[in-house]
């Protein structure tokens, strides 16, 4: 058992279910939405943690990473922009009334201009700020990974934040062995050009190198 809670989180369609779901399997037990859902939202404010779990998974965190207990450890994932703004647009995620779209529009009001895609791509952009957000608490650690990179001495590093030794074997026998990981078609910079021109795509490209991608391939991973 980690000797430290842990919140995965990042934006809607980051692929942070084959992640926790590798962290469970690698000794972490890491719930999804079990903790950090919109039903605890509206309850009093004080989350509870089950004694089963050491860490949760939910994009929905994100606002509320300050009110973790002390020590608690922050992964940030982050997918590549064009293959979570495609995955967001093709859910509907702003094209019909949700609770989930009004949770992000509650805290970010200027997701309410524009188009769906534009939408889309403002909330990839601002999520993932106020993630990272989390990186100037001084009591708790923040590490951002990305999604692309999840595998052997990545993995191995990060449990190692919660107290646990892996090998990369260990780490490359789970990943093998938990479903889900779907790869996309690579991205390229001539890619970009499939969201609109503009300062928002201007910003998203400068976020995304500054996070590590190129303009050279990267890959998608699945919802």
């Amino acid at each position: 058992m980690p000797s430290r809670l842990f919140v995965l989180t990042g934006c809607a369609r980051s692929g942070l279910r084959f992640t926790s779901q590798s962290l469970n399997a690698l000794g972490a037990p890491c719930g999804h939405e079990d903790v950090l859902s919109l039903e605890s939202f509206e309850r009093s404010g004080t989350l509870f943690w089950p004694s089963r779990l050491a860490g949760d998974a939910s994009w929905l965190a994100a606002p509320v990473l300050g009110k973790l207990p002390e020590r608690s450890v922050i992964f940030h994932q982050v997918r590549h922009p064009l293959s979570t703004v495609q995955g967001l647009y093709n859910s509907g995620f702003f094209q019909k009334p949700s609770a989930r779209r009004s949770f992000v529009q509650d805290f970010l009001p200027e997701t309410k201009l524009g188009g769906p895609l534009v939408k889309c791509m403002r909330f990839w952009l601002e999520w993932n700020r106020m993630t990272e957000g989390a990186a100037d608490y001084d009591d708790m650690t923040y590490h951002r990974f990305l999604a692309e990179e999840f595998e052997g001495d990545r993995v191995s590093e990060m449990v190692a934040l919660l107290g646990l030794v892996r090998d990369r074997s260990t780490v490359q026998r789970v990943l093998s062995s938990t479903p889900g990981k779907a790869r996309s078609r690579p991205e390229s910079a001539a890619d970009w050009d499939r969201l609109p021109a503009g300062n928002l795509r201007d910003e998203m490209m400068a976020v995304a190198s500054r996070y590590g991608y190129d303009e050279s391939v990267k890959l998608g991973v699945g919802a």
